[in-house]
């Protein structure tokens, strides 16, 4: 008994120590999930510059299509064509430049390779497309997403952009322009010029040629005319109209509905005038010139 009350203390003592004593460390956590896999994801690749040479005569034919992005043309004095692409893509949508001869013309496209129908995210690809080429040349560029600009050519040219603008520039011959959501501008041509646009301006300077263009929703610049005896017609609907005729002569009509209306040539001779139109006589070549607006102004000097 003696020897039990002498332990007592003793247990008492641990007791209080193990119940001071810190708790043990909580298990390490569980390591994380792998990451789910990537489905539809397209990783796009580091652009890189393509380059194409190719002979073609003066005067041949040339087809360049292009499909989002845009095509610039440079006329020289080489019989060949020099091409430089500069190519965005990746592995699952690549673009690929596809020349063909056609006889002795030449046919340049950049095709497009169509995404799988699965979901996912995708890489739009893109191709800006530079190009010199024969100087006299009877050329077609269309393209979608982009701008066509062309220059320094003597032949023909047929310029098709959709959601782009045109640009033409110091060329001689027979121009054919047309895009929609995109301006139109036209500077120092020798050459007939007709086409249209859809939501976009147009811009005239030192045109020589006939002139027939017309423009929905956009405004219509034009300065220092000629028209070549041929006519010149420049209509809009929904934009205004300022005029310099330079050096276009012959009957002038201007109309408009909605909008003010001041024609201010000096020697003409006034046929008729009125509120929303006028008939002048302008000494000189007998072509007519016809400007036409819906809910714009009409100035003309």
């Amino acid at each position: 008994m003696t020897a039990l009350r002498r332990w007592i203390p003793l247990f008492l003592v641990g007791s209080a120590l193990l119940a001071q004593a810190p708790p043990p460390p909580p298990p390490p956590p569980a390591p994380p999930e792998p990451p789910a896999p990537v489905i539809g994801v397209d990783v796009p690749s580091s652009s890189r510059t393509e380059q194409r040479m190719e002979k073609l005569a003066m005067g041949s034919k040339l087809w360049v299509k292009n499909r989002n992005g845009g095509i610039r043309v440079t006329g020289w004095d080489k019989d060949e064509v020099a091409l430089t692409a500069q190519i965005r893509d990746s592995a699952k949508r690549k673009v690929e430049l596809v020349l063909q001869r056609k006889g002795s013309d030449l046919d340049i496209e950049a095709v497009f390779q169509q995404p799988s129908w699965s979901f996912g995210v995708y890489i739009s690809p893109r191709c800006e497309m530079t190009l010199m080429v024969p100087r006299k040349l009877q050329g077609h560029f269309r393209t979608t997403n982009g701008t066509v600009a062309v220059e320094n050519l003597d032949g023909y040219a047929r310029c098709e952009a959709t959601n782009g603008s045109i640009l033409v520039t110091h060329l001689r011959g027979e121009v054919h322009v047309d895009t929609t959501n995109g301006p139109i501008e036209a500077r120092s041509l020798a050459a007939r010029l007709k086409g249209s646009t859809t939501n976009g301006r147009i811009i005239l300077e030192d045109v020589d040629g006939g002139v027939r263009l017309e423009t929905t929703n956009g405004s219509i610049r034009a300065r220092n005319l000629d028209g070549w005896g041929e006519g010149i017609h420049l209509e809009s609907t929904n934009g205004s109209i300022e005029v310099e005729l330079g050096k276009a002569t012959g009957d002038l009509h201007a109309e408009n509905s909605n909008g003010s209306l001041e024609v201010k040539v000096s020697g003409a001779q006034v046929i008729e005038q009125t509120k929303h139109s006028a008939h002048l006589k302008v000494p000189g070549r007998s072509q007519t010139i016809r400007l036409e607006t819906t809910n714009g102004s009409i100035r003309v000097k």
